[in-house]
């Protein structure tokens, strides 16, 4: 990690920066109108609810389809959920191999990515904090205890999400302190500390959903659009937050073993239920920052390979950087299509997808990603979505994401098969054999023989020496990488870096944009590169 004084004070600039893109952003932390906007009842609880929406346009709503991309179009290309043969978005670098710096100079190309999310988290934890400090200090009150009570459960989850999110993707951040003096510009810290205070202010917002009354919950269903929750809905909700930031926090391989596995297998297995999905809208705007997912992205052919059970993926493997050429995934997986030639599989690519079917054997022409990148494959598991003018629900925080929690930490405290029990939920759906009464213990391959799923690299690349069938903890993955692609927040990148499976010199966070680092007067900095600063060391998981 990269260490920053805690006695840094300035200039934040990350309000300032996103006040022209929302318009419930402070433009300045010491104007005498900030008190008088908060003033009223109503204008307290419109400010303060709004908060959320604009952590989600810092996080999964972050739309920034220029060649800058997002940090989560910067993050799927750095952990293999997504590649292509464009520029844009930030795809070619950042997933080339060998891996390179992030680079956090004036001006960088990648500079509004950086700053983006930066700049709309740290913004939507100011304005949460900022709500709070009126209901709590300001004497504002709304017009029942019920209604406090509701508001203020909403905005310790805003306030802890955005804190959250800070800590997963920055080395650093501003802790804000709802009870702190407005004009108080916080010091920046490191990532594990600000985790922590988003967990703490998380267990607050449990505290205060207990509400009930006239008034209280269910929650307005603009606040998270399209969700009235109940109290009981909202509390799940809190803890698969909870869950997500205490496990998805951890950097390496080390981390995620000290990471407090009970802690999060009580959080996860009282977490969400279903999907939480946000509906899409252009006014106000609720969006998805699509990025070229549809149009211009493929599944790289190393990470779909694990579902071949023809040999093709065998032979990509073991044959020669120069000679890795896309091949045909023959699989039982029915999220792909199927069939033994691409002309059946393109005769199975309907469309709209429809039942199981995730991806598509494509039928334009094939576009060059590189050896590692290119396929036949992309996904569009929400092409209706996609092509609904309208909008409509789209998942931000999947059922799946929460199960796969909790089996993890099922199997990191030795429950082998209340962890294949939930793995099962999905393999068996997507047409592949049950891990229940067959795996008992780590290590032994999931059954199915040649025809296995998921499979696994054996050696380094560029040529390997094979493949071999996953065990449990690959199930595991496999159907958390399935589930999730394109579904929250980076969701790839971050469990990957505790699993130990991106390539070598991957950055493991961004650093805090050169911008704010100007404002606090304070140096900036690269991360990330083979050799580089908090780069991942050493070979991954899968030979790269």
């Amino acid at each position: 990690m990269h260490t920053l004084s805690r006695a840094l004070s300035g200039v934040v600039v990350a309000t300032a920066l996103t006040a022209c893109r929302d318009p419930l952003a402070v433009q300045n932390r010491n104007n005498p109108d900030r008190l008088r906007v908060l003033a009223t009842a109503t204008d307290l609880e419109t400010y303060t609810a709004g908060a959320f929406r604009m952590m989600h346009q810092g996080s999964i709503g972050a739309n920034a389809a220029g060649s800058g991309g997002s940090i989560a179009s910067l993050a799927r290309a750095s952990s293999w959920e997504v590649t292509a043969a464009m520029a844009n978005c930030g795809y070619l670098n950042f997933q080339a191999i060998p891996r390179t710096a992030i680079d956090n100079s004036r001006g960088n190309r990648f500079n509004t990515a950086i700053l983006t999310d930066f700049a709309r988290q740290s913004s939507a934890a100011r304005a949460a904090a900022d709500g709070l400090n009126r209901l709590t200090l300001g004497g504002v009150s709304l017009p029942s205890a019920a209604q406090n009570a509701r508001l203020k459960a909403f905005a310790w989850f805003t306030l802890g999400v955005a804190l959250g999110n800070l800590s997963l993707v920055y080395d650093s951040a501003a802790i804000v302190d709802p009870y702190a003096d407005l004009a108080f510009v916080p010091p920046l810290s490191g990532y594990r500390e600000v985790a922590a205070a988003a967990l703490t202010d998380l267990d607050s917002a449990l505290a205060w959903a207990s509400a009930t009354g006239t008034n209280g919950f269910s929650l307005p269903s603009t606040w998270i659009n399209g969700n009235a929750l109940t109290a009981a809905q909202f509390i799940q909700l809190v803890r698969s937050y909870k869950a997500h930031v205490r496990a998805d926090v951890a950097r390496t391989e080390a981390e995620g073993d000290a990471v407090d596995w009970q802690a999060v297998l009580a959080d996860a297995s009282n977490g969400i239920t279903a999907d939480l999905q946000i509906t899409t809208q252009s006014s106000p705007f609720w969006g998805i920052g699509v990025c070229y997912w549809f149009t211009g992205s493929q599944v790289t052919q190393f990470i779909a390979g694990m579902a071949d059970t023809s040999g093709g993926y065998e032979a990509w493997l073991r044959a020669p950087l120069g000679n890795k050429v896309p091949f045909l995934v023959v699989t039982p997986d029915r999220r792909f299509p199927q069939g033994t030639t691409r002309a059946a599989q393109r005769t199975n690519s309907p469309t709209t997808p429809t039942g199981m079917l995730y991806f598509a054997n494509r039928t334009t022409g094939d576009m060059d990603a590189g050896p590692y990148g290119t396929s036949f494959y992309y996904w569009y598991r929400f092409w209706a979505w996609w092509m609904n003018p309208a909008g409509g629900p789209y998942p931000v925080f999947s059922h799946n994401q929460n199960d796969m929690l909790q089996a993890e930490a099922y199997l990191r405290t030795g429950n082998v098969p209340a962890a294949a029990a939930l793995i099962d939920l999905y393999r068996m759906r997507a047409g592949l054999p049950a891990l229940s009464g067959v795996i008992t213990a780590l290590g032994q391959p999931v059954p199915g023989g040649a025809a296995c799923v998921p499979r696994v690299p054996v050696g380094t690349g560029p040529e390997w020496t094979g493949s071999t069938c996953g065990d449990i903890w690959e199930a595991m993955k496999w159907e958390f990488r399935m589930e999730n692609m394109f579904i929250g927040y980076s969701s790839w990148y971050f469990p990957s870096r505790r699993w130990g499976d991106l390539p070598e010199g991957t950055p493991l966070h961004w650093p805090v944009p050169y911008q704010e680092m100007d404002a606090r007067r304070h140096p900036f900095y690269n991360l990330g590169g083979v050799g580089g600063v908090d780069g991942a060391v050493g070979k991954g998981t899968y030979g790269l």
